[in-house]
C-alpha cells in the first residue's frame, strides 16, 4: 500500500475512491500507533480496553470517509461517499459532526500528511484530542448500532492490513515494558533478594534511580510496615 496515496481517476470512480480511502485510514491509523508512547497512563490503559486493532482500522476508515465524504469533497468525496453509502454509514455522519471538533486538527493533520514527521506530527495532536475528552467520543463511536452493525463488512471490503497489527503490538509491548520492570524490581525488593539482584534489574531499566526512590521504596515500606505489625501483635499480650 502507499500510504500516501490521494489519487482519483474519473474513470474508476470506486476503485481510486477504494483506493484513496484505504491510504487515509492507514494514515490515520499509523498516526494513532505513534499516539501511543504520548498517551497519558489512564489514557492508554482505556485505549487497550475499547481500541483493538480491528476496531481501530474500522473506525479509521469511517471517520477517514466522513473527512472526504464532507470536508475535502469534490470528485473523490462523492465517490467515498456512494462507496460507503452503500453500509448504511452516512446514518454516522451527523453524530461524527457533532464531535467533530475533537478530532478535527487530528484528522486534517492526518489525511494531509506527506512525509513521516507529518504522521508523527498527527499522532501528538490526536494524544492531545483523547486527553481533551476524546476517549468518551471514541467509546460511542465504537459501540455506535451502526458501526457495530457494519464494521465486520467494511472489514470484508477492506481487511485489516497485516503491518497494522505489527506495529499496533510492537507499540503497546515498547509501552508496557516499563511498567513491566517496575514490577520485576519491586517484587525482588519486597521479597528481600540481595541487593547485588535487584541491582542487576535496575541496570535494565533506564530510570532505575526514580523507581527505587518511589515505586521500589513504597513496596518495600509496605512489606516492612506489615512484618512489623504482625510480629507487634504476636508479642501482645491476650
Amino acid at each position: 500500500m502507499d500510504l500516501f496515496y490521494r489519487g482519483y481517476d474519473s474513470d474508476a470512480r470506486i476503485t481510486s475512491g477504494a483506493a484513496h480511502l484505504s491510504a487515509a485510514a492507514a494514515r490515520f491509523a499509523v498516526s494513532i500507533v505513534r499516539s501511543v508512547p504520548q498517551l497519558p497512563d489512564a489514557a492508554w490503559v482505556a485505549v487497550q480496553r475499547i481500541l483493538t486493532v480491528d476496531a481501530m482500522w474500522s473506525l479509521c476508515l469511517v471517520l477517514a470517509g466522513w473527512l472526504i465524504a464532507t470536508i475535502v469533497g469534490g470528485l473523490v468525496g462523492l465517490a467515498v461517499n456512494a462507496l460507503l453509502m452503500m453500509y448504511g454509514l452516512i446514518e454516522l455522519w451527523k453524530e461524527i459532526k457533532a464531535t467533530a471538533s475533537t478530532f478535527k486538527q487530528w484528522a486534517v493533520t492526518a489525511y494531509e500528511a506527506r512525509t513521516e514527521a507529518e504522521l508523527d506530527a498527527a499522532g501528538a495532536l490526536f494524544a492531545a484530542a483523547l486527553s481533551a475528552g476524546g476517549l468518551t467520543i471514541l467509546e460511542v463511536l465504537l459501540t455506535h448500532r451502526i458501526f457495530k452493525a457494519v464494521e465486520g463488512k467494511l472489514r470484508e471490503r477492506f481487511p485489516t492490513p497485516d503491518w497494522l497489527k505489527k506495529q499496533y503490538d510492537g507499540a503497546a509491548v515498547q509501552r508496557n515494558r516499563p511498567l513491566n520492570q517496575i514490577v520485576k524490581v519491586a517484587a525482588v525488593i519486597a521479597s528481600g533478594a540481595r541487593f547485588k539482584g535487584a541491582k542487576q534489574l535496575a541496570s535494565d531499566f533506564p530510570v532505575a534511580a526514580v523507581v527505587v526512590s518511589s515505586a521500589v521504596v513504597t513496596v518495600a515500606a509496605i512489606a516492612v510496615a506489615a512484618w512489623v505489625t504482625n510480629e507487634g501483635s504476636k508479642r501482645r499480650p491476650a
